[in-house]
């Protein structure tokens, strides 16, 4: 009998995995409901007429408008062209990072095709912007997770800043690598600590 309980106790790795899971549905309610908010906010300035070919008739409507327009890349977005060009847009600013850290490569380690590389800037930005948009539509969760960690080190930063703003610069270096080498380690485990069920990237975009 205590053998029995023993087996369907959870495990460690299981409680973990519970962890993770709970703040996947936690940042998911809180993407959605965000997201859902703004693009109603817009559809009603839309109805009302603020919003509208022409352009818009109050400084509140385009506010509405532009925090609302990268909400669209969501799956709850019913405009689908402003959805797949949205989508297109933010893909290919992210492509800009790779774009750099190849062109970094090159430049270290094959100087030789550094031309190369910059007369076929165009076509690299391309396949660059495919490969992002494929990660965006595919891995929706994971970039929800990076943006989460990004807030959470930011808070963390800013708060280290005015609570240690008579240490020394040494000190609040050390401090400061220390909270971004635990945030890095966060979300790695985070994004990688089996969870038993799980989460359908769909539900994140």
């Amino acid at each position: 009998m205590e053998n029995e309980e023993l087996i369907k106790r959870p495990s460690f790795v299981q409680k973990i995995g519970r962890f993770f899971g709970w703040c996947d549905s936690k940042i998911i309610n809180i993407h959605m409901r965000l997201v859902k908010n703004m693009l109603d906010r817009e559809s009603q300035a839309r109805a009302q007429g603020l919003i509208d070919k022409t352009g818009f008739k109050t400084v509140g409507a385009f506010v509405t408008w532009l925090m609302a327009l990268p909400c669209h890349a969501s799956k709850y977005s019913t405009r689908k062209y402003a959805q797949a060009f949205v989508r297109i847009f933010i893909s290919a600013i992210l492509a800009f990072l790779p774009m750099i850290l190849l062109l970094a490569f090159v430049n270290q380690v094959c100087p030789s095709y550094k031309d190369f590389f910059k007369e076929n800037l165009i076509i690299i930005w391309t396949v660059m912007t495919a490969l992002s948009l494929f990660f965006f539509m595919k891995f929706g969760l994971v970039l929800i997770r990076i943006v989460t960690c990004l807030l959470i080190l930011a808070i963390l930063m800013t708060s280290s800043a005015f609570l240690l703003s008579d240490a020394t610069p040494e000190t609040r270096s050390a401090i400061f690598i220390v909270i971004e080498i635990v945030t890095a380690l966060f979300f790695l485990l985070w994004n990688f600590w089996p969870k038993g069920k799980k989460q359908g990237n769909d539900e994140a975009i």
